[in-house]
């Protein structure tokens, strides 16, 4: 009988072994792939970032074209005046004027970089807007920002003059 019980206890141990041995390498091979999946997300996360920018472009031209300056294209028209943001707009004008003005631009590229900034900030600018912008925004089938990124050229394209600067309209020749 004690013959037959080492027998079964040999016999555990190698079964052991074998469950313990390929558990061990289980675990060796999943930590392999693990690390070979890091690297490879090492790998792409500079590519993704630097796809972030183009497709923050690729949405912008869909409303207004990549022009110097960008001007709205019909459904650019058709954002501003669905969403009412260019209601909004017109009744903030001396407001959002005013916070511009105080950052100071002194040429074009920042005064536009500024109003784009102010607009994409009117909810804490005017928080009495927020209401209206998501009307606006089911209206239009369009997201916030989108429709604020309209009022933002239709902004600047109103206080330029007052800032002291000048867009040239698209059809007109350059001399």
């Amino acid at each position: 009988m004690e013959e037959e019980i080492n027998k079964i206890k040999k016999a555990g141990n190698w079964i052991s072994a074998i469950f313990l041995g390929n558990t061990r390498e289980l675990i060796a091979r999943i930590n392999e792939r693990t690390n070979f999946i890091a690297n490879d997300l090492k790998d792409i996360k500079p590519k993704i970032d630097d796809i972030f920018p183009k497709v923050d472009i690729l949405w912008k031209d869909k409303i207004a074209p990549s022009h110097s300056p960008r001007q709205l294209n019909d459904r650019g028209k058709s954002i501003l005046e669905k969403s009412g943001i260019k209601e909004i707009v017109d009744t903030k004008k001396g407001k959002l004027l005013q916070i511009v003005k105080e950052k100071g631009a002194t040429n074009p590229y920042d005064a536009e970089r500024i109003i784009f900034s102010i607009m994409a900030d009117l909810p804490a600018h005017c928080p009495d807007i927020m209401d209206r912008l998501k009307t606006g925004a089911f209206n239009s089938g369009e997201s916030i920002e989108t429709i604020l990124f309209a009022g933002g050229i239709y902004l600047r394209n109103i206080i330029f003059p007052d800032l002291g600067f000048e867009i040239e309209e698209l059809d007109k020749p350059k001399t």
